[in-house]
């Protein structure tokens, strides 16, 4: 039989290994939240810097389609763009978007996707290799060493302008199409990325004309609000004999430049 020192002892022993096993488990724990505070953290500023770089591609294509249609906005910008760039993003005839493809070359991040089809497919905007115009990298967020590991790009898709009172069908006379711009941004982890879309739309340059419709444009206005707006005068004909007599006149005031945004995708593992 044991004695009594001999069963304290076993005890003691027994209240010692499960102490330290409580202290192994507590540890453990301790270190996962640590882990995985760590891990919160190092999403929370990869999203703080995608989301920075995507903001800067957006504002990169906002810049160059103001360049351009000509059409005012209330930021500052300046950037030269190819002569060849700049009839292609002509926004009545559309010579730089091809149905069912993203260009190159003097095209690059023009796209005109088929409804059967997908943006994200078409351009690679989440891919190593895109069809996407890049930006240079944005600086490391404050206080951090971390950099985007891709440049941020965006591409640029013309979708139909319809005013409220224009008629479905106007000919030459049809308005500018609306430009909608998809911008993505990287974190230090590619797997971390922002997708941010606005729509955009360019001036009326100039008075069009056909039997049936007149459309005459104002000078774009900038207003105290920072908005840019255009007044756009429509006039309907009709046809008396030999004689056109005005069936309508309606006058519209549009806002011009970034009509939305939108934060379309943020995603922390892919």
């Amino acid at each position: 039989m044991l004695n009594g020192n001999a069963r304290a002892h076993g005890f003691t022993m027994t209240i010692v290994v499960a102490a330290a096993a409580l202290l192994g488990l507590l540890t453990m724990a301790t270190f996962h939240i640590v882990l995985d505070q760590r891990q919160r953290t190092s999403l929370i500023v990869d999203h703080a810097l995608a989301q920075q770089a995507a903001e800067q591609a957006l504002g990169a294509a906002e810049c160059e389609l103001s360049v351009a249609t000509d059409t005012p906005t209330p930021s500052e910008c300046a950037v030269a763009l190819p002569q060849d760039r700049i009839v292609a993003l002509n926004p009545v005839t559309l010579p730089g978007f091809v149905i069912g493809a993203c260009g190159s070359g003097i095209t690059l991040g023009l796209c005109r996707p088929r409804p059967d089809q997908s943006l994200w497919e078409l351009a690679g905007l989440l891919d190593t290799t895109s069809l996407g115009v890049p930006i240079g990298l944005p600086a490391p967020t404050p206080g951090s060493e971390r950099a985007s590991a891709r440049a941020a790009r965006y591409v640029i898709e013309p979708i139909p302008d319809r005013w409220s009172g224009q008629i479905a069908q106007t000919g030459e006379a049809s308005p500018p199409w609306l430009y909608r711009i998809t911008a993505v941004g990287f974190g230090a982890d590619p797997a971390v990325y922002v997708v941010l879309q606005t729509v955009f739309r360019p001036r009326v340059s100039g008075q069009t004309s056909t039997p049936q419709i007149t459309i005459e444009p104002a000078r774009p206005v900038s207003r105290p609000n920072h908005t840019v707006t255009q007044t756009i005068q429509t006039t309907r004909w009709t046809t008396s004999g030999d004689q056109q007599q005005v069936a309508e006149t309606q006058t519209q005031t549009l806002k011009l430049g970034r009509l939305s945004w939108l934060e379309l995708i943020t995603e922390g593992t892919r």
